[in-house]
């Protein structure tokens, strides 16, 4: 599809601006007519809608790189000026700093007197290039004389927005602007450098030559700095010095000293949208007022600990270790605080949160929510408030049991060995509260809970219950270990009858468990020679191993039947009637 006329393209750019249409600035961007942009870019400096001020500075912030926009934006310049628009002005400021951009590189140079060669580096002025290549002109056609588009040349080598040296004169002439408003307005001059601080952007400072380059900020921040060396265009590093050094040295100082000055910078300090604007604002709170913010309200104090930026949760943090009134601050405050905190400052929050607010003024219920937080210092600070509170009732119990299901991994397996010590000590075992944490997701849960079942003294190794219900568990390794257990264990008659169901779902298991099944089968065996009076429940079981067509657990099932037989003759009578298929000479099953 053919583009536009930039006739056309400019008509609708004044419809747009007389109906304030939010698509104004895009349509302007795509006009590269610099006549007819100059002829607007008059009638749009003059208009004192508070929209078209708006636009102003949204045009401003866009990518420099149309074409023939250079006249709009020195006329803008030129008029916010006039009308000392700090807004507008500050926007251009910051868009020359952004104009100017050098690199580094490397040259080889050699001394042929000496014959010594050596390299260094310097930087080198660079620029993006405008996309004159796609630029339309109008003009007639000689032979019909018809209006026609067509192509512009090829674009020169310096197709470039504003030259080099027009570049560094925009940056003195900007920079001027705030100068003049220093000793001439002192009580403005604070406001309007806030509001230039405001438009600059991280991305601005990429890297250390993008802060070099930046004239307007470095004469405003840091003007009194050793480390800079300030020449007629350009800005360097003093000998032996590098960025790091950089501090808070402002040019007109005292400017920054009043109270007023106080708040704008605790403005920066919250909203700058760049890390360097927001550290330059904190160096100079430090240096000059340092009685003004230890006034600071702890409400302020927490609400900038909710900051993204690590730095100023870590100046808050300093401050909110001098500051009073914090064990008066609500309980509902404190937990807002966690939800507000963004993941880099949650450890912080937790540790002001430990030291200011008791456990007592939680109930169980409301600590056991935070253990099951999944960020590590929520889970961590609700878990070292459920251990210093007592456990008691049968509610109590539940709460503790719901640890099962914690979701922080760095916390899992202290967790689930304090609530297992709770609930499944001998005087309060619970077989129902413990089973929640076998079936766990976490496995670190599971193991701790396994490593509890193996304790000498636990309650639940006495429980055939409990390890019937670990047979219906959908994890192996603790399923295939139950038998194992069992081996170790010495239960009692009338809870080894109840063991019955383990061995069976063991035998019973197609693809899992084979070497579990011959000890299940020899477990079986040694019960059947104990209990024969159980044999219309073991035997049954044995038949399925007889009956395997796997050869190993059939043997394994017939070496028990006939050992079996060998010590309790009486039990011929009941293997014919569960293995009738199995024939027995009664004198190889006595030899």
């Amino acid at each position: 599809m053919a583009k536009q006329p930039s006739s056309n393209r400019m008509s609708l750019v004044e419809e747009y601006f007389s109906t304030q249409d939010e698509r104004f600035v895009e349509t302007l961007r795509q006009v590269q007519e610099s006549k007819l942009l100059a002829v607007f870019a008059n009638r749009w400096r003059v208009d004192t809608r508070p929209w078209a001020r708006e636009q102003k500075i949204a045009y401003l912030r866009g990518e420099p790189n149309c074409i023939g926009h250079q006249t709009i934006v020195k006329r803008l310049f030129k008029q916010a000026e006039e009308d000392r628009d700090h807004g507008v002005v500050a926007a251009c400021a910051a868009m020359f700093d952004r104009l100017v951009q050098h690199r580094r590189r490397t040259r080889y140079l050699y001394d042929w007197r000496s014959r010594t060669s050596w390299q260094e580096e310097y930087l080198f002025a660079t620029c993006p290039r405008l996309p004159y290549g796609d630029r339309e002109r109008e003009g007639i056609n000689p032979f019909t004389g018809e209006k026609v588009m067509f192509r512009a040349p090829p674009p020169p080598r310096d197709a470039i927005y504003f030259s080099y040296r027009t570049r560094y004169y925009l940056q003195r002439r900007a920079w001027r602007y705030f100068r003049r408003l220093a000793t001439s307005s002192p009580e403005q001059y604070v406001d309007a450098a806030t509001t230039l601080l405001m438009e600059y952007q991280d991305e601005d400072f990429s890297c250390g030559e993008r802060i070099l380059d930046s004239w307007t900020l470095l004469q405003l921040a840091f003007r009194e700095h050793l480390a800079l060396e300030f020449g007629r265009a350009r800005i360097h590093l003093a000998e032996g010095a590098s960025l790091n050094q950089l501090k808070a040295a402002p040019r007109f100082r005292h400017l920054w000293q009043t109270e007023h000055a106080f708040e704008q910078l605790m403005h920066l300090l919250q909203q700058a949208p760049s890390r360097l604007v927001r550290v330059w604002a904190m160096q100079l709170l430090e240096q000059h007022h340092q009685e003004r913010v230890a006034l600071l309200p702890a409400d302020e104090l927490l609400e900038l600990m909710t900051n993204a930026d690590k730095d100023i949760q870590n100046f808050a943090d300093r401050l909110l270790k001098d500051c009073s009134g914090l064990d008066r601050i609500l309980l509902e405050v404190w937990l807002d605080l966690i939800e507000r905190a963004p993941p880099n400052a949650l450890e912080l929050v937790c540790q002001a949160i430990q030291q200011n607010v008791s456990p007592d003024r939680l109930t169980l219920t409301e600590c056991t929510e935070l253990a099951l937080r999944e960020p590590t210092p929520i889970a961590s600070l609700g878990l070292r408030w459920m251990q210093a509170k007592p456990v008691r009732s049968e509610e109590d119990f539940e709460q503790v049991a719901r640890l099962a299901n914690v979701r922080c991994l760095a916390i899992a397996k202290e967790a689930a060995e304090w609530a297992l010590s709770q609930v499944g000590s001998p005087h309060e075992y619970d077989r129902d509260h413990v089973s929640q944490f076998f079936d766990s997701l976490v496995p670190n849960v599971r193991l701790q809970a396994w490593s509890w079942l193996e304790s000498p003294k636990c309650p639940g190794s006495q429980d055939p219950v409990l390890f019937c219900r670990l047979l219906e568990t959908p994890y192996d390794e603790l399923r295939l270990r139950v038998v194992d257990l069992l081996e170790k264990r010495n239960l009692p008659g009338e809870a080894r009858s109840g063991l019955i169901p383990v061995w069976t779902a063991v035998l019973l298991g197609v693809h899992r468990g084979g070497r579990q099944k011959l000890k299940a089968t020899r477990q079986l065996a040694a019960e059947l020679i104990r209990q024969p009076n159980q044999a219309d429940e073991l035997l049954p079981v044995l038949a399925a191993a007889v009956r395997s067509i796997r050869k190993p657990e059939a043997r394994a099932g017939i070496a028990a039947v006939v050992s079996s037989l060998s010590i309790q003759p009486d039990l011929h009578a009941a293997l014919e009637r569960y293995l009738p298929e199995l024939e027995v000479i009664a004198e190889e099953a006595s030899a």
